[in-house]
């Protein structure tokens, strides 16, 4: 009996695991870089549920973009064109996704019940379905983004170049881009 009771508890730890942290949707959405002429933007958020310490890559055309964390979500801006969003746990799971000029297309992922790990799901979801759950959501991509910080810094800066010169679109986050966000030395 005892060794069913940390097998539930255990069970339980697994399929509930920890939310995202980070600031919150409201809070950065007025910093999200404009789309410049071209891109698309892919919003890819996970609302809690299952298998929260089950956080599979989502991949992009094979490129990883990011983790499925509960309660989180990410973004990234890609050429106006068709792409395949896949997540892989023990098995793959994959969809079409077409990115349309100056349009956001939303992505919600989760997990299902799997034999030995949770299966990664994924859909498609209306601008006004994702808009109604991205407020609670934790920011969790790699673009540094300013909470509450206005639109018009990217606007002013049409080509996505950061005031040392260096693209912000596709390019990796640095060290170097993360030095904004500590503190002061002493």
């Amino acid at each position: 009996m005892q060794v069913f009771r940390l097998l539930v508890i255990a069970a339980a730890i697994f399929l509930t695991g920890c939310a995202a942290t980070g600031p919150r949707y409201a809070e950065v959405e007025a910093s999200f870089p404009s789309l410049r002429p071209g891109y698309g933007r892919l919003v890819v958020y996970r609302p809690g549920g299952l298998g929260g310490a089950v956080q599979p890559d989502i991949k992009l055309n094979g490129e990883v973009i990011g983790k499925s964390q509960p309660e989180g979500f990410f973004f990234v801006d890609r050429t106006a064109g068709k792409y395949t969003v896949s997540a892989r746990t023990e098995i793959e799971t994959s969809l079409d996704a077409e990115l349309e000029d100056g349009r956001t297309t939303y992505v919600q992922t989760g997990i299902t019940i799997g034999l030995f790990v949770g299966h990664p799901s994924l859909s498609l979801q209306s601008e006004s379905t994702a808009v109604q759950q991205l407020p609670r959501m934790a920011y969790t991509g790699g673009i540094p983004l300013v909470p509450g910080a206005p639109r018009a810094i990217a606007a002013n800066n049409p080509a996505g170049r950061s005031t040392d010169g260096r693209t912000r679109a596709s390019s990796p986050v640095t060290l170097d881009d993360l030095s904004g966000l500590l503190p002061p030395a002493r």
